[in-house]
């Protein structure tokens, strides 16, 4: 080799040194970066003997982020029930604690059975008043905390609509910095981190088909096949909260909704699960057990006139089958037994029509109000529970069915996490930094460059010397 040829090969051994120092440094300075991913020059030696770098390359896979994007998303969906079903039911009491509606009943029927037993005690028929009253509290306030929750879960639906579609827009804007990048740069393969970022928390709103062009670019579509982003394009999301429906540009992508080209995973596909499926149901539960008090009362009470309403009431009126929802938020005690508001607490053993007290120790009516407790409900099948269960057992039913939706929501989330934080260490070995490695290769690269130097040197003095001679 002539030493012209030594001094460019030895040229070229200290550049290729050089940038593969920078993207070893670059690896070592961003170890514990949130989304990076390990990159890698490989040296390529030309057809006239000299080294360069190849293009830069992200050391990812694509298998294990399909996989991540996929149990990520999973995740995402059961944590927004897990947490949404956890608020109402902490606050919806346990069977037991004194203090739900299944305990309330309980309370309600132990006062009754008292005033069976001594019907013309003004104490005992204030202990039913004051029982009563607890009773339609609970239902109230168990139907105003659902209706918050609800209130909140389109509040959160909101906000998700709204990140996502700024995870859109810059993903729009990352593709095309991606398309002005220089191929196989350094600065090329951190834009491809950077869009794996924003895809992975895209994928955590909904999940989505992710298609990458050879340089890196995102084309994104919903599972169900709605195009969401197409080059610098992006069909944004729009949420009609009085239909309860989800639109990309014009088309449904609503979760679980007949037709729609939407998706199942997602903080937004929990959301909606909860919206169209949890909540009502926990509120026609409640409602049913509201019925059964007012429809109830009313059927066993001979005092009462067509129409006339019952001990307990819908907002002052008897029950109507057409206006179920919601009954739990309306019922009431009827004012005819609240001597504050001109009633009498003798109704409560003659019966809310009596027009005047009866026998004091006349126990009939209060034993047929007792009776009507092991009565078959009949509840909506609508409600997940049995339907010939009595009003004294589905109070506790329902207890017991919510607390149990709130445990088994916990419980897939904490299977969907383990699932996506195993995915994610399996990706993490594979793709990110190890500093013990990349020292090692820095020590390597250090070593190739101080030898190059020392060829360039040592060329440099034989040239010297030639020049020395002539």
């Amino acid at each position: 080799m002539s030493l012209t040829g030594a001094l460019q090969a030895s040229t070229s051994g200290l550049r290729t040194a050089q940038m593969q120092s920078e993207a070893t440094s670059r690896n070592i300075a961003n170890a514990s970066t949130e989304g990076y991913v390990r990159k890698e020059l490989p040296q390529v030696t030309t057809s006239g003997g000299l080294v360069q770098t190849g293009e830069a390359r992200r050391e990812v896979d694509a298998s294990l982020n399909r996989m991540y994007r996929q149990h990520s998303s999973a995740m995402a969906r059961e944590q927004a029930i897990y947490e949404a079903v956890g608020e109402y039911t902490a606050t919806l009491g346990q069977p037991g604690d004194g203090l739900s509606p299944a305990d309330r009943l309980t309370d309600l029927r132990s006062s009754m059975i008292a005033l069976v037993n001594n019907p013309g005690s003004n104490a005992a028929q204030n202990g039913v008043a004051a029982s009563a009253q607890e009773m339609v509290t609970s239902l109230n306030q168990s139907s105003v905390m659902l209706a918050r929750v609800g209130g909140e879960v389109d509040m959160e639906i909101k906000y998700d609509v709204s990140d996502f579609n700024e995870t859109l827009h810059k993903i729009t804007s990352l593709n095309k910095q991606i398309s002005d990048a220089p191929p196989g740069s350094l600065g090329a393969a951190d834009l491809g981190d950077r869009m794996d970022v924003l895809v992975e928390k895209a994928s955590k709103l909904i999940d989505m088909q992710v298609r990458r062009s050879t340089d890196g670019r995102a084309t994104l579509y919903t599972a169900g096949g709605t195009p969401l982003v197409d080059g610098n394009q992006a069909s944004y999301i729009t949420y009609d909260q009085v239909a309860g429906k989800l639109f990309a540009g014009k088309t449904e992508i609503t979760p679980d909704s007949t037709d729609a080209r939407g998706f199942q995973n997602g903080s937004l596909a929990g959301l909606f699960a909860v919206k169209k499926d949890v909540l009502p149901r926990f509120q026609l539960q409640l409602d049913e057990m509201a019925r059964g008090l007012v429809q109830g009362f009313e059927s066993a009470d001979a005092s009462l006139a067509p129409g006339q309403a019952g001990l307990f009431t819908d907002a002052g009126a008897a029950y109507d089958p057409a206006n179920l929802q919601g009954l739990a938020g309306r019922i009431s005690v009827n004012a005819a037994v609240d001597p504050a508001q001109g009633g009498q607490l003798s109704r409560l053993r003659d019966g809310i029509g009596a027009t005047a007290p009866g026998a004091a120790g006349d126990s009939t009516q209060i034993e047929a109000f007792v009776s009507m407790f092991d009565d078959p409900l009949s509840a909506d099948p609508g409600t997940g529970l049995e339907t010939s269960l009595s009003l004294r057992d589905y109070g506790s039913n329902m207890i017991s069915a919510q607390e149990f939706e709130g445990t088994r929501a916990q419980e897939r989330f904490a299977a969907a996490r383990t699932a996506a934080e195993t995915v994610n260490g399996t990706r993490q070995g594979i793709q990110g930094v190890n500093i013990d490695d990349e020292m090692q290769k820095l020590i390597t690269i250090q070593q190739s460059y101080a030898a190059n130097s020392k060829m360039m040197t040592a060329v440099m003095k034989m040239m010297d010397t030639l020049l020395e001679a002539v």
